[in-house]
């Protein structure tokens, strides 16, 4: 039997590490998890402006670490179509929240939503602000005319015919239409503009604002917006 040579016998301890060093990296390299596999995500291709559809072209399908996404609440191919909430950036990872398919999710029970066209103060109306709706409501809808016992006071002016006869507008001021205050605090949930003005028409652009109101201010602010377009004061 060959005996080992007296270098390497001189040298045990330290071929013994180097055997267990190595043992210890191969097992190491076993138990070691591979790296952790991504998740796909849709993600915006390009800048998208709020109110804006999302086409196809909006987005793209990337490979991400699971740590870089939320949770729950990502976004599927079902999103292509619906209007942006918010301004989405290029690069950003898109969730459900940030297009128009979740604008009826966060409604409290006392909520509704409606949407109207907004001429003044229509930039005001960024998501998530909150808004006073102004309009104009009929005075005097429904309510008796004004008393006339004041005119009546000088004594014959009240019972002669002729005199009693509404003097011009008397009439009609108590029911015309005035500027009050619709819906307070109404909370913005998106903004579209829509129409063309070019130098061939006279069509201007429309700005629908999509806004979550109180169930009792709904049919208030949608039927003074049959009769023109609305406007919008920021609330603190």
């Amino acid at each position: 039997m060959r005996r080992p040579s007296l270098t390497l016998w001189r040298h045990r301890h330290l071929v013994v590490a180097l055997c267990l060093g190595a043992a210890a990296v191969l097992a190491l390299s076993v138990l070691r998890p591979g790296p952790e596999q991504g998740r796909e995500a849709l993600v915006v291709a390009r800048a998208v402006a709020a109110g804006q559809v999302i086409a196809e072209q909006d987005v793209t399908t990337r490979s991400l670490p699971s740590d870089a996404l939320p949770a729950n609440g990502l976004a599927g191919p079902e999103i292509i179509g619906s209007r942006a909430a918010i301004a989405l950036e290029e690069g950003s990872v898109l969730t459900v929240s940030m297009t128009s398919a979740a604008l009826a999710g966060g409604l409290r029970g006392d909520e509704r939503l409606v949407q109207v066209p907004v001429e003044v103060g229509a930039q005001l109306a960024e998501p998530g602000a909150h808004v006073d709706v102004v309009g104009e409501a009929s005075a005097g809808l429904g309510e008796a005319p004004a008393d006339s016992s004041a005119g009546s006071s000088t004594g014959t002016a009240a019972d002669s015919p002729e005199d009693s006869s509404p003097g011009p507008g008397d009439a009609a001021a108590p029911y015309g239409p005035r500027t009050a205050v619709l819906c307070r605090n109404a909370r913005v949930v998106l903004t579209t503009t829509q129409g063309e003005e070019n130098r061939w028409t006279t069509a201007s652009k429309v700005t629908l604002v999509t806004l979550a109101v109180p169930a009792a201010d709904a049919s208030l602010v949608v039927g003074a917006a049959t009769n023109g377009a609305l406007g919008v004061v920021l609330s603190p």
